[in-house]
This record gives structure tokens, sequence and C-alpha cells, in this order.
């Protein structure tokens, strides 16, 4: 990939606080667009590595380019690409949702001309514009949290970066907010940073993991999965014997059948297809074979996710 073309590129990426090393060596590259989960247990350095991305904190050693500006060395134009929200939306409680907007967009330098426009765009675009002239004090919690991320949407920056924005909200603010996000990845690339893994899982295509500050593991969502595919088997109770037909013994790697007190048939078995057991009903369906249990078995990605965590924690 041309770094020209690319949201961010880090390498080598370090940082102390005093003898405490909180992010050391790291290295990734991301697109210019989707949304990326940075993932890790408290404490693991995911913040450190936020604010440098953000340009909050200068790191140590290691080179950082952000939509192929070198943020070293010209951090003032790396950080105009950047739209940073931290965990707690930083809102003035006694100005309305349109006038801290207002604000924003007079020390985020947006044209006066344009001022009036961008504003209505981004509370358009986050579902605001109907409590424009409500004080940020007297909304909710995700009611802030959305003004925040209007206030990080101005200007438009290619890239934006949010630290656990789901905290403190309740389940429809949290799925509603996490819309929001996926559909901000359609069009740039955002860096989302949460503990929560069902929250990562549900909206990002990729996944950067964190551990003792280091980078622990970069890939696609999808190859994530496949780690708990690969250990994953499948249970079927079927009416008769499923492995004397030859299309359906071809799904089946390893299999293990054994007929129940009740003289039905259950076979465990593991697959290279994802939708095994799906192919398995439709051949069970065509030769008239009557199944009462399919299920998958194995290891959830959660707990794919805590046995890496821990066992770089204890290298």
């Amino acid at each position: 990939m041309d770094r020209g073309a690319q949201g961010i590129f880090a390498r080598g990426l370090t940082k102390r606080f005093g003898s405490v090393t909180a992010v050391r060596d790291a290295s990734f590259v991301l697109p210019t667009h989707g949304v990326c989960g940075l993932l890790g247990p408290n404490g693991a350095g995911k913040t450190t590595t936020i604010r440098m991305l953000a340009g909050v904190l200068t790191p140590e050693a290691g080179e950082l380019r952000i939509a192929g500006i070198d943020a070293l060395a010209h951090g003032a134009a790396a950080r105009a690409l950047v739209g940073y929200l931290p965990e707690s939306a930083p809102l003035y409680p006694e100005l309305t949702v349109r006038e801290y907007l207002r604000y924003r967009a007079d020390i985020g330098c947006v044209a006066p001309r344009a001022r009036r426009a961008v504003i209505e765009a981004v509370m358009n675009q986050c579902d605001v514009n109907r409590f424009a002239n409500r004080l940020c004090g007297e909304l909710s919690k995700g009611m802030q949290q959305r003004v925040g991320l209007a206030a990080t949407l101005l200007g438009d920056p290619p890239i934006v970066i949010l630290d656990e924005p789901s905290v403190g909200l309740d389940p429809a603010q949290t799925l509603a907010f996490r819309e929001l996000i996926r559909r901000l990845g359609e069009t740039r690339l955002v860096l989302l940073s949460s503990h929560q893994f069902p929250e990562v899982e549900s909206v990002c295509s990729e996944l950067l993991i964190i551990a003792d500050g280091r980078v622990l593991l970069h890939e696609s969502m999808h190859a994530f999965r496949s780690r708990a595919a690969a250990d994953r088997r499948h249970r079927i109770e079927s009416e008769r014997s499923l492995l004397t037909i030859n299309d359906a013994r071809a799904l089946c790697q390893d299999a293990v059948e054994r007929t129940l007190a009740d003289g039905w048939i259950e076979t465990v078995f593991s697959s290279t297809h994802s939708s095994a057991c799906e192919m398995l009903a439709r051949i069970a369906l065509r030769e008239h074979i009557t199944l009462r249990v399919i299920e998958a078995t194995g290891p959830r990605l959660l707990e794919v996710f805590v046995s890496l965590v821990e066992g770089a924690v204890a290298k």
C-alpha cells in the first residue's frame, strides 16, 4: 500500500512515563476508511496509543504518518486531519448545543462563511439538531456523546478516533451510537478504542489488540473469527445417520457418531465450510431425515481474545 493512501502508518512507536514504558515498539498500518477496533484490557496502553495518534502526546521513538503526513515533523498539519473524542465529551454545560458547536468551529478554524452550514451538517449527521437550543448540561449521557461526536466531525476530518465512546450509555443509546459509527466508517477511517469486545465485534472490520504496551495482533475481523472457527465443532442429532450419505460425509471432518438412548443419532464433527450446518440441513431435508438439534460448540470470540491476552501477559 502506498503510504500516501494509508490512513495511519505507525512504526516503532514508544512512549514512557518516567520509568514506566506505556507503549513499546508499536507498529501497524490502517486503511483510509473502515472501522478498526483498538482492543485490550485496562492498562494495556490503548489510551496512550490513541493520544499519540491524535497528537496529544509525542512518542519518544518511532515514526508516525497521518494520511501521508509526517506527524512528528508537521504536527499541526497532521492534527488537523484527526477528529478525537475522549471518553467523556468535553462539553460546556452552560452552553446550548448550537453555541457549543459554534465555539468549537471558531477554535477549529472553520471558515466563517461556511460555519453555519457546517454546524447544521454535523448536527444532522449526529441527529442532535432537535436539541440545538438545549443546554448541553441538560442532555442525557447518550446525547452528550452525540454532541461531542458532532464537534469532532467539524471540518470533516478523514480520521476519527473514539476512546470508549459507549461508556455510560444505556442499551438503546449504545445500539444507536454503534450504527452511527458504522456509517462514519463508510467514508473515513474510524479508530474505536474499547475494552468491550462485543462492541468491537459488532462494528469493526479490523482488529488491533494491545496487551502490556505491545501490539499483540492486527488482522481483519474475518481472520479473527476464523481463529474461533478453527477450533469449533458442530453437533447434530438426526433420526437416521447422515454419514451414510456421500455429500454429507464429505462435509464432516473428524466425525464421531453414536446412538443415543432414544435411538437418535448424534454426530459431532468439524468442517472447513462456514455454513456446514446449513448445508447438512438441506441434505437432510432432501433425504427426508428429521433433525432435532443443530449447534456449534467450541470457543467464542471473546474467549479467543482472553486467551491471546493472557498468553501474551504471561510471557
